[in-house]
């Protein structure tokens, strides 16, 4: 039952009875269990003082850090009669506190990359220009409406911020590293899309990598003129619930995959769940943080092993020197690395080539997990 499994994930005790500022799950790992807990104390709070913004803001917040953290099924609510859908959230914002800065950023920020919401969303970007959420919901707004120009200009203003720690940073370094020229990049989430751009947008690298975003291609407004430039035919969810965001991630990455004809080259992320192009991995080739699609599956191991040696960041794998909130997410995505670097050390030694620094940097990513199957795919892999 999914009240059992969301509550036997451990929190603490803190956590189930203080109502706590609301950071979002794409930054933070937290159980099921605690935004459950969370939604309920700050539903409290909203029923003491319905006129808190402060009290909405993190109420709807909850809410939907339970729901993403339920992967995105509507009987999250089930859990509890305190948990709401974020529209519904929204309904009583509107009418419990109209024409505030909460309202009009959740109102907007509800409607995801769908460009319903922008009005919505640059009324509170004006009110509050400074508000550290608001930029990614910026930034979704400018690629979805397809404006390159706003786009830049909140990166640009994002990325003073400090907001994305010299990891993630160094990890979307090395994904775009990975393709090649005019290439088209398909990204999953927030935290192996935004850096990205913001690469792109404030410092003005790789800008000739296409990134998109998979989450986009679930809206016509976006889809439509992407597959037009791409030369890939138009696309119908068919009649799939859009809540039911798994089916259609996987629905619209297997017609790209298997209708795409255009020259430049096509890579997927390594971050991109393997689900979703089930079925097409002869076709895929891994090489440093992605996969290339080609007619076949070619062996990358040469370019793999140049990328390690002479193009990627790799020295915050040995450790955060700073507190990152986003830390336990990055190292789930620095295990992409084990891929490439069993690529680049097998051809070091074939070719009697240095394989001390890629063992040394696969222990460090190693150490910091305890997924029993990493450690027993990888363990005696690098050994010199």
């Amino acid at each position: 039952m999914l009240i059992l499994m969301g509550f036997q994930l451990s929190t603490s005790a803190q956590s189930l009875t203080v109502a706590e500022p609301q950071i979002s799950f794409a930054k933070e790992i937290r159980p099921f269990a605690y935004y459950v807990a969370q939604a309920e104390l700050w539903w409290a709070e909203v029923e003491k003082d319905k006129s808190s913004e402060e009290a909405w803001y993190n109420y709807y917040k909850a809410c939907r850090n339970a729901h993403g953290s339920n992967n995105w099924k509507k009987n999250f609510v089930e859990v509890s009669p305190d948990l709401r859908l974020g529209q519904n959230i929204v309904a009583m914002v509107e009418e419990n506190i109209p024409n505030t800065f909460t309202h009009y950023f959740l109102k907007g920020a509800d409607l995801g990359v769908s460009t319903e919401g922008s009005k919505y969303l640059k009324k509170a970007y004006k009110m509050k220009p400074d508000f550290p959420p608001i930029h990614s919901f910026m930034v979704t707004y400018a690629t979805s409406s397809h404006n390159p120009g706003l786009r830049k200009e909140v990166n640009q203003k994002w990325f003073k911020t400090n907001e994305w720690s010299q990891g993630l940073m160094s990890y979307g370094y090395n994904v775009l590293a990975s393709t090649a020229p005019d290439a088209i990049l398909f990204t999953q989430g927030d935290n192996d899309t935004y850096p990205i751009w913001m690469l792109q947008d404030a410092l003005g690298l790789r800008t000739d990598v296409w990134v998109i975003n998979i989450d986009f291609l679930l809206f016509e407004e976006f889809r439509k003129p992407v597959f037009e430039k791409m030369g890939v035919p138009a696309f119908i969810l068919e009649n799939i619930d859009i809540n039911e965001y798994e089916q259609n991630w996987k629905s619209v990455v297997k017609h790209v995959l298997s209708k795409y004809k255009g020259d430049k080259p096509l890579y997927l992320a390594m971050t991109v769940d393997q689900e979703w192009f089930e079925g097409f991995e002869n076709r895929l080739s891994p090489v440093g943080l992605a996969w290339k699609m080609g007619q076949k599956q070619k062996d990358l191991s040469a370019e793999s092993a140049r990328l390690i040696k002479d193009e990627f960041m790799l020295d915050y794998l040995r450790g955060p020197l700073t507190y990152d909130i986003r830390q336990k997410r990055l190292e789930q995505m620095d295990l992409n690395y084990l891929k490439s670097f069993a690529q680049a050390y097998t051809y070091n030694k074939e070719h009697q080539l240095p394989t001390k620094r890629i063992s040394s940097f696969a222990e460090f990513i190693m150490s910091k997990t305890d997924r029993k199957d990493i450690h027993n795919k990888y363990q005696e892999f690098f050994k010199d």
